[in-house]
Order: C-alpha cells, then sequence, then structure tokens
C-alpha cells in the first residue's frame, strides 16, 4: 500500500495493460452496429466494467435557430461476453445520458477480454444537411464508448471521415484499409481533448434512410 498525503492510503492499480477496438459495420440507411473488443492485462484480482457512458445527441451544424440543432440516437440490443461467457448488457438513459455495458463481480489477475455488442439507429443525416454545398450520400456519426482504435465497415462507399472536437467543426481523420476506415486511438484524442464525435460519409442515396430525429 502507498500512503498518500493528509494518511489515507491508496489502493494499487490492478490494470498492468488495456486495449480496446470499437468495430462500426454501417448499412446503406445509415443505421449500424457497433462491436467493443476490449483486452485487458490485470496485476491482481479485482471487478471491471465493459462500457461507458454517452450523449445520446450529436451537434448539427448552426442554423438560423436560437439554439443548435441536435440529431437524436437510439441505442438498442446490447449483448456480452467476458472471456467467451454470456454477460448481462444493459441501456439505461437519464435525460440525455445514455450508459450501455456490463460489469463483472470479479476478475483474477492475468488476461480477460470483453465484447459489448450494440445497435444505433437514427445517428444519420443527408450529407446536405452537413456539408450545405454537397448533395449526394449520408453522413453518419459515431462516439466511441471508450479510448481505443476505430475500424469501419460499409454497405456503402465510404467517402470522407472527419474527427469532431468540437461539433459541428471537424478535420479529416484515420486512413482507408481496403474497403473500410481505420482510425488509431491517438487520432481520437486530439490537442489532448476527447474526440466528441466521428463523422463518417458514405455514398448512399439519402431517400432510402429514416427520416432523423432532430430537435433544437
Amino acid at each position: 500500500m502507498i500512503a498518500t498525503p493528509g494518511g489515507v492510503d491508496a489502493a494499487p492499480n490492478p490494470l498492468r495493460d488495456k486495449t480496446a477496438v470499437h468495430t462500426v459495420s454501417i448499412a446503406a440507411d445509415g443505421s449500424y452496429s457497433v462491436r467493443m473488443d476490449t483486452k485487458l492485462d490485470l496485476a491482481l484480482e479485482t471487478t471491471w466494467g465493459f462500457g461507458g457512458d454517452i450523449h445520446d445527441g450529436f451537434r448539427l451544424p448552426v442554423t438560423e435557430a436560437l439554439l443548435p440543432p441536435y440529431l437524436r440516437v437510439h441505442y438498442s440490443n446490447p449483448q456480452g461476453t467476458i472471456d467467451s461467457d454470456p454477460a448481462e448488457a444493459t441501456i439505461e438513459t437519464e435525460v440525455h445520458s445514455v450508459d450501455i455495458g456490463f460489469s463483472t463481480d470479479r476478475l483474477t489477475a492475468g488476461s480477460h477480454r470483453g465484447v459489448l455488442d450494440y445497435e444505433v439507429a437514427g445517428a444519420a443525416v443527408p450529407a446536405s444537411d452537413v456539408n450545405g454545398d454537397q448533395d449526394d450520400g449520408v453522413v453518419v456519426y459515431v462516439r466511441p464508448l471508450d479510448r481505443g482504435d476505430l475500424a469501419i465497415e460499409s454497405a456503402a462507399p465510404i467517402t470522407a471521415v472527419d474527427c469532431e472536437v468540437f461539433a459541428p467543426h471537424g478535420k479529416s481523420c484515420g486512413e482507408k484499409r481496403g474497403d473500410g476506415w481505420a482510425v488509431s486511438s491517438e487520432e481520437l484524442l486530439r490537442d489532448s481533448a476527447v474526440i466528441d464525435a466521428v463523422r463518417i460519409t458514405i455514398d448512399a442515396d439519402p431517400k432510402g434512410m429514416p427520416a432523423p430525429g432532430i430537435d433544437s
């Protein structure tokens, strides 16, 4: 145990190493599934949680409205495993905060793997609503649950990927990998600020997507 100023003992850190990869698979209508694959190396036995808290809204470009419009997203169908054994995953919503994930009572020291799957709907808008001068395509918004790499797959060709620190302003990020796109964990932490959202443009017909839920 390590004594801290004030005389309170600090518990030793059980975590040696942690990596996470979010794989996003986008359908032609802009809906998508996410698989968050987390690997841990623990020095001590401990409890652990997989997943995280996110906001249910993505800020769209500023318009003449007094308040900026927000795209409201729906998360569903959470499923989890820990070391290949089923785990009970949940989604809890309070106002606009969404908690997705599961936790374990106890993990032994050593290597472990937690996988969390969930689905996202309503996170897409016509590209013209975001870019103004771009009439074709669909823009899909993604917000990772935890720090880690992002792998993007899409039924329609990916034409651009932008990372937003302060919405709705973004910069191009990641690189094309085969038919998909990859964004490193370092790029998702830009200028010491966690990226607020990743904006993915796909070459899809906006007429084939459901009407987005937007409020202001």
